[in-house]
């Protein structure tokens, strides 16, 4: 018997629209932070030289890192019509493929809804083409935040229903011109119906505010202060008339520092550089205490470490653990969202709402992957690499190494080149190196020789080290270098 589940929802998320209940939830922020004030606001921010930097610290490593499509539990058609309609990679196919030219590119849709992190949502309209029968993804055009007069949301599930641009259409209509099932939208810590998100530059508004104005009062004080203010003083004994007075002020007034700068002051007084006298407040400390302000605000305190007074390696890699989860979140919200409301509508229109749907996936976030000679030989040694030819290629490649010569005579290094049996003895068997146990002769023996030659494994014998000067040996069977 199956139970009574519930099947409606009674309450509510909020009573009324979003943007009409804007100051009864935001009571307590300042107007240029109450979308949709807000965006014009952040756009404003985002070019500040330090927010600039800690921004491009987010997009920048989530761009570069690796983003594939996961078909795990899909039928490989399935997957592979949304790989391409995404324009990304299989997961496990070493093979990239031929390139989409027409169509969507994932890291310039990457690229744009990471302004979410700006504004707090990015939406983006899709686009379909009806070919062979089939319906493929062939745009995701923007449609930024500056351009959006209304976000409606369902006042009891909170659920996304679409966005209006034209400020007529939202004046007379409350339906959104384009609706929910044609969009794919990125929303930063969403509250309840708040499908304007939360920009990660909220909390730091504040310290940007004061820093804007702290900019402005030192440049101010270089330039009034910076060499010296005129002042023209009476000398003593002298009663000077209102008159002469006025022309005192004014020569002080046009007096400027040169190479050639000069003055003749009026009968009875005398020029003088006065500069500031006193203690007054360290502008520059303020400014850089703003900064880690700034950069504590976005989960970047490593970027001030070279200028605060304490720091430590540990520290920074501290502070740099803190900053790649949050990184790992943001790749762990994108793949959700594109798989939802991108990957997952591509499969309903050509197989149905039942058919699986392959998942958007992200790995190497903040990751680096330096790989040295000695990495190489652990990796070998351990068995996780085999030396087939491709990988020897590689490695001539980026050490900049000659490339092979098959005809060649192999050249050993003096004193490592193994003695030559004789023809009437036979040689003694070698226990074959379980890697290569399975590989074709040819291929074999070439591992075999990177093995032993290239990345420093032992050779299957230890041979015995000739001494180079016994009368014995003939060195002109060397081959040159």
């Amino acid at each position: 018997m199956a139970t009574s589940a519930p099947t409606s929802l009674r309450g509510y998320v909020s009573e009324y629209n979003y943007r009409d209940v804007l100051d009864e939830l935001v009571a307590d922020l300042p107007p240029d932070l109450v979308w949709p004030l807000s965006v014009g606001t952040y756009a404003s921010m985002r070019r500040e030289s330090h927010i600039n930097a800690s921004l491009n610290g987010y997009t920048l490593q989530l761009r570069r890192a690796q983003w594939q499509l996961d078909g795990r539990g899909c039928r490989p058609e399935v997957t592979k019509l949304v790989a391409e309609d995404l324009g990304l990679l299989i997961a496990g196919d070493e093979e990239t493929g031929a390139a989409r030219i027409r169509g969507v590119s994932w890291n310039d849709h990457l690229r744009a809804a990471l302004l979410y992190l700006t504004f707090g949502h990015a939406g983006f309209e899709l686009a379909a083409e009806l070919k062979d029968g089939q319906a493929r993804l062939v745009g995701l055009a923007e449609r930024l935040p500056h351009t959006i007069s209304q976000i409606f949301a369902d006042p009891r599930s909170g659920e996304f229903q679409g966005i209006t641009q034209s400020m007529s259409t939202a004046a007379s209509s409350n339906k959104p011109q384009i609706p929910a099932d044609r969009m794919a939208w990125y929303c930063h810590e969403r509250e309840g119906a708040s499908w304007a998100g939360v920009s990660i530059l909220r909390s730091i508004y504040p310290a940007f505010v004061v820093k804007r104005e702290m900019l402005k009062v030192h440049a101010l004080a270089n330039r009034r202060w910076g060499m010296g203010v005129p002042v023209m003083e009476a000398l003593p004994g002298t009663a000077p008339s209102p008159e002469q007075m006025n022309q005192a002020m004014q020569l002080a007034a046009a007096a400027r520092a040169g190479e050639q700068a000069g003055a003749a002051t009026p009968p009875g007084f005398t020029m003088k550089i006065m500069g500031i006298s006193g203690a007054v407040p360290s502008t520059l400390d303020f400014l850089r205490f703003l900064n880690q302000e700034i950069s504590s605000g976005l989960l970047m305190p490593h970027m001030d470490l070279g200028s605060t007074p304490n720091g430590s390696r540990a520290l920074g890699e501290s502070f740099t653990d803190s900053w790649l989860l949050a990184l790992g979140s943001l790749g762990a919200e994108i793949c959700d969202v594109a798989t939802r409301q991108i990957a997952a509508r591509i499969v309903e229109w050509n197989y149905g709402p039942d058919e699986p749907v392959p998942s958007v996936v992200v790995a190497g976030i903040g990751a680096k992957r330096d790989v040295t000679a000695e990495s190489l030989q652990l990796l070998l040694s351990s068995g996780a690499l085999a030396a087939d030819p491709g990988l020897e290629a590689w490695v001539r490649r980026e050490y900049r190494l000659p490339e092979r010569e098959d005809a060649a005579v192999p050249v050993k290094a003096p004193g490592a080149d193994l003695a030559k049996p004789d023809a009437d003895t036979e040689p003694e068997p070698v226990d074959p190196d379980p890697s290569t146990a399975d590989l074709p002769a040819g291929v074999a023996a070439r591992q075999a020789d990177l093995d032993w030659g290239l990345f420093g494994r032992g050779s299957p014998t230890t041979p015995e080290q000739l001494d180079l000067f016994d009368d014995g040996i003939d060195l002109g069977a060397f081959t040159p270098v």
